[in-house]
C-alpha cells in the first residue's frame, strides 16, 4: 500500500470517526434536553394543580358565605321559615298519592331473597 493512499484511508476514517462522535453528542445533549423539559412539564402540573385547588377553595360555598357574613353588607343565610316552597300540579297530585298510599314495608325473608334472582315488581301511579 502506498503513502497517499494510507493517508485518504486514514482521513476519511477520521472524518467518519468525527460526524459519528458528533451525531452521538447531538443525540446526549437532545436527551439532556428533553429531562429538562420534562422536568418543567412535572413543575407546571403540580403548579396547575395547586392553582385548580385554590380556585376551587374560593369558589366554595363555604368560603362564599364566610366572605358574605365578614364583609358589612347586610346579606346571610335564609332561615328555614323565609322558604316559600311552590308546588306544580304534577307534583301536588304526586303528594296526596303519596300521602293516601303510604309505602307498605317489605317483609323479606332472607331465605327466599336467597333463592330469587330478581327483585319483586313495583306498581307507579299514573302521572
Amino acid at each position: 500500500m502506498r503513502l497517499g493512499k494510507f493517508l485518504k484511508f486514514i482521513g476519511a476514517f477520521t472524518f467518519l470517526a468525527l460526524i459519528y462522535i458528533h451525531l452521538q453528542m447531538q443525540i446526549i445533549d437532545l436527551a439532556y434536553q428533553g429531562k429538562s423539559r420534562e422536568k418543567q412539564i412535572d413543575k407546571l402540573v403540580e403548579q396547575k394543580g395547586n392553582l385548580t385547588y385554590s380556585i376551587l377553595m374560593l369558589k366554595s360555598a363555604s368560603h362564599l358565605g364566610n366572605e358574605v357574613l365578614k364583609e358589612k353588607s347586610g346579606m346571610g343565610f335564609a332561615a328555614p321559615e323565609q322558604v316559600v316552597r311552590i308546588f306544580t300540579s304534577k307534583e301536588a297530585q304526586w303528594e296526596k298519592v303519596s300521602r293516601k298510599n303510604p309505602q307498605p314495608v317489605k317483609n323479606t325473608q332472607p331465605l327466599l331473597s336467597l333463592l330469587s334472582f330478581g327483585t319483586q315488581a313495583e306498581a307507579k301511579p299514573r302521572e
